[in-house]
């Protein structure tokens, strides 16, 4: 059970459900994820942030912009401590954060 490829499997479970509408379940399966990497690889490490990337994800596609941003502050603060700025991960987080912003209607952040 506490083994990275149990993690991405989860991981990937939990994409599937997302990209089927299943959120609740998706959510579900990438904390299953999140708890196992953190177990293993400890809370500043990117496979974490990109978790919660994913989560930010769903929570934004149930409309829970508050969630989303919490998630994606959360991978923002990991990666730029371990990826820094100019990395396409911290990019991505910062993709995220714009368009949850955007769609909460508070365009100056975005």
């Amino acid at each position: 059970e506490q083994h990275p490829s149990t993690a991405s499997t989860y991981s990937n479970m939990g994409s599937t459900y997302d990209s089927k509408g299943k959120h609740d379940k998706a959510l579900q399966m990438y904390e299953k994820a999140l708890q196992i990497n953190l177990a293993m690889l400890g809370e500043q490490h990117p496979d974490i942030a990109r978790t919660y990337n994913y989560m930010g994800s769903t929570y934004e596609s149930m409309g829970d912009h508050g969630k989303a941003l919490q998630m994606c502050e959360r991978a923002l603060q990991i990666n730029l401590a371990m990826l820094g700025e100019q990395h396409p991960d911290t990019a991505t987080t910062y993709n995220s954060m714009g368009n949850t912003y955007h769609n909460k209607g508070e365009y100056d952040k975005a």
